[in-house]
């Protein structure tokens, strides 16, 4: 079962992330997989969230997409993903007594967060055209050779283009119910790890366990989040009265399948693709370079 509904989670990612890239090019998802794998993978064996870089990289090399176009999309899902985990731990919160007020408080702040984040990008697509000429402006007069401001300014206009899919209010609706959908998922394969330890919680304790992970996990840290993922699990699942070993071993169930599933795909992909590792590594690294020197 876990095994189903992690398979589920990757084939609406995949959907997803086609759709955000449909006002740049139409790509059927079987297009969007490989590239999506490889970037998990990368994020399991490279600290930082590298593997990010890894499928932007990838998928513009191999659909001739410009990098500033696909970086956007995948800006977008992170902000979907917000709110969806959000909405998700919301619903949780509702159902449980006493929970403790450094999760509490620390969902508020993270909702904040994404409030701001939400209002920003509306702005952003009310006001695109404007602000594109804006960010040229700047980039123009920024002290810097003019092959970096052509880059530059083609980044940010790149950027715009992925953006705008936010302007269709139907795409907006599936996207945000795919999200949903997608963290439900991971929610279950939360749910079978813990069952298949006797852990006997309610649901909604497991989808306050999804948020403080999805949480824990996007603060940089080791390769493949090992560390991260225990403590939320052991931490969380306190509240409800299991013990620290259930809930770590638990915790290793749940991360070791996708661990082991995801960066053996990823690495075939990466096999299909004719790209090297390194090579990957160094693209990436360029586009991160060039999205510090946007921000």
């Amino acid at each position: 079962m876990y095994v189903f509904f992690l398979g589920l989670f990757f084939a609406f990612k995949t959907i997803r992330w086609a759709w955000l890239l449909k006002p740049v090019k139409f790509l059927k998802p079987g297009k969007v997989l490989g590239p999506l794998m490889v970037g998990f993978m990368g994020n399991n064996i490279l600290p930082a969230h590298l593997g990010e870089f890894f499928r932007v990289f990838l998928l513009s090399r191999q659909e001739k997409i410009a990098a500033g176009a696909v970086l956007s999309s995948v800006a977008i899902e992170r902000v979907l993903d917000i709110i969806a985990v959000l909405l998700l731990v919301g619903v949780g919160m509702l159902a449980v007594k006493d929970v403790p007020t450094a999760i509490s408080t620390g969902f508020f702040y993270v909702g904040l967060i994404a409030l701001a984040m939400v209002v920003v990008l509306a702005l952003a697509v009310i006001f695109i055209q404007p602000a594109v000429s804006l960010a040229c402006w700047l980039i123009h007069r920024l002290p810097v050779k003019s092959t970096w401001k052509g880059h530059l300014e083609e980044l940010i206009r790149a950027a715009a283009a992925g953006a705008s899919v936010l302007r269709d209010g139907k795409l907006l609706v599936l996207l945000m119910t795919n999200s949903a959908l997608q963290w439900s998922f991971n929610c279950a394969m939360i749910a079978v790890s813990l069952w298949s330890f006797g852990i006997h919680v309610p649901f909604s304790a497991t989808l306050i366990l999804l948020g403080v992970l999805v949480f824990a996990v996007t603060i940089p840290s080791s390769p493949g989040f090992f560390g991260a993922i225990q403590v939320a699990f052991v931490e969380t699942l306190k509240i409800f009265g299991v013990p620290a070993s259930t809930a770590f071993a638990a915790s290793i169930y749940y991360h070791l399948i996708q661990y082991v599933l995801v960066t053996a795909v990823g690495f075939w992909f990466l096999g299909q693709s004719g790209f090297s590792l390194s090579r990957l590594q160094d693209g990436a690294e360029h586009i991160e370079e060039q999205e510090l020197e946007v921000s």
